[in-house]
């Protein structure tokens, strides 16, 4: 079941990627801003806003995984990514940068507020992919079929390469590392997992099915799979079901509520602090075992 939920949920997010790419390449792209989260917030209208956090306060960054063209862009990097370096490209689990997505985000949100709209708009994720795509195919594509005079033409070479550059960065950090610059810098990422906290429906872990193959956390893009505690960080988790599709003994389920161990487990001690590092190493052995 959760490999076709997987496979429907790719195809709404290339819909959902395909779509606002062709209207901003043809110019009409105005309607698919105003369904975007933080450009709603920048443009004085919170009614989109409170949608999508309603919307992940039931089942978590649906945003993220489905509606936004540059994480599901982000999304094919990484997928490359692995497919060309193989299991060196595997991911683990990282802790959370709070501090730094606190910093992005109230950033964001003083310039907002002050009025200014330069910065919320670079880390903005509709309004950066838009800008991309206006950059490297509109605005070339636009200028070679009028005509241009060579103000135009510098002004355009000027601004492709300054999209060349976003988008050069973008990739290598998304072929490297995934989703964590949705998970940093993007202040509706931030604001979105801050309402996903207490998500209704969330990806559970049954302990009494895990044999801790650590498959899951091996394509969990987000970093937020920790299989020494069992748990998910709801905050960063952008609902892609990769976990539940790879899953080999159906383990994760997205669920409401939280699994009821058939069997208490041990508690750890005061005196085991090495016990996480413990469970790290025998992850990693097992994972070395397996290649």
């Amino acid at each position: 079941m959760y490999k076709t939920i997987r496979t429907l949920r790719i195809g709404l997010a290339l819909i959902c990627m395909g779509v606002p790419t062709v209207a901003l390449i043809v110019g009409y792209s105005a309607i698919f801003s105003r369904m975007q989260s933080l450009v709603s917030l920048i443009a004085g209208s919170t009614a989109c806003l409170v949608f999508w956090l309603a919307v992940s306060l039931v089942y978590g960054r649906l945003y993220c995984s489905t509606v936004c063209p540059l994480g599901t862009a982000m999304d094919g990097v990484s997928l490359l990514g692995r497919l060309v370096e193989r299991r060196s490209r595997d991911y683990r689990y990282r802790q959370p940068s709070t501090k730094v997505r606190i910093t992005f985000f109230t950033i964001a949100i003083v310039l907002i507020l002050c009025g200014g709209a330069v910065l919320p708009t670079l880390l903005d994720p509709f309004t950066a992919y838009a800008r991309t795509v206006e950059a490297l195919i509109a605005r070339p594509v636009h200028l070679l079929g009028i005509g241009a005079d060579i103000e135009a033409v510098c002004f355009s070479l000027t601004s492709t390469a300054l999209g060349a550059a976003y988008a050069l960065f973008v990739v290598v950090f998304a072929w490297r590392h995934g989703r964590r610059l949705c998970n940093t810098a993007c202040p509706a990422g931030s604001l979105l997992g801050l309402a996903s906290r207490r998500a209704i429906f969330h990806f559970d872990i049954n302990t009494d099915k895990c044999i801790n193959c650590g498959e899951c956390e091996r394509v969990c893009k987000s970093g937020c799979i920790d299989l020494c505690s069992h748990t998910i960080d709801t905050t960063r988790c952008v609902v892609c079901f990769d976990c539940t599709a790879i899953c080999p003994n159906d383990a994760i389920t997205y669920r409401s509520g939280r699994h009821r161990l058939s069997m208490p487990m041990l508690q750890t001690t005061a005196g085991s602090r090495n016990a996480e590092a413990d469970c790290s190493a025998d992850l990693q052995k097992k994972i070395t075992e397996k290649e």
